[in-house]
């Protein structure tokens, strides 16, 4: 990545894109914040708040959106979030979009894939970079795994949130994480 491009960061406040946003700044990589609220928990205005208090400590612009959703599902949050970086990267000229998919998350999304008989074009439709029509798509954390990522703030004592739905197995990636996941890069990281 180079360290003269605009780069704007898909922040969360949660473990993968703190650690994300502090790991930018270790490397001296430039770049500015966009967080969306989606008002589903009770921590969700504390997010947006540390995200603002990070940007402004660090020297970043920060873009929110308050995004309400008559009914909340992934899909639906995602058109939301996708549609608020797009606008974002058109309007300020950002060329790359970062995002903190990490090794977990990957193998969440291949096998939630596999299971549904999808093709090959789908089972690696996460990779590294990704060219869209006017920005690129940036994972740095592609192959690191997401323990790896939890020591890195518990290291430097970083502070983040912890989304509880991501424990709740009645959404399906969830479940696809504790009972598969997890496990399998756990086990077999270094493959």
């Amino acid at each position: 990545m180079e360290k003269s491009s605009n780069n704007l960061l898909a922040f969360s406040a949660g473990v993968d894109s703190t650690a994300l946003f502090f790991w930018l700044v270790e490397k001296n990589i430039p770049f500015d914040i966009a967080i969306v609220n989606y008002h589903t928990r009770p921590t969700s205005d504390e997010e947006v708040a540390y995200a603002k208090e990070l940007a402004e400590k660090f020297n970043k612009k920060i873009y929110t959106k308050e995004c309400f959703l008559e009914k909340f599902s992934e899909k639906n949050a995602r058109i939301c979030r996708y549609k608020f970086f797009e606008n974002i990267i058109k309007t300020h000229g950002y060329e790359t979009l970062i995002l903190a998919h990490q090794l977990n998350d990957r193998l969440e999304w291949f096998l939630m894939q596999l299971t549904k008989g999808a093709g090959l074009k789908e089972l690696i439709s996460m990779p590294k970079w990704e060219e869209r029509e006017f920005y690129k798509i940036y994972r740095p954390f592609y192959n690191i795994s997401r323990e790896d990522i939890i020591s890195f703030l518990n290291e430097r004592g970083i502070k983040h949130f912890i989304d509880e739905s991501n424990f709740d197995t009645k959404y399906k990636r969830n479940y696809f994480r504790e009972h598969f996941s997890n496990r399998l890069v756990n086990e077999f990281k270094e493959g």
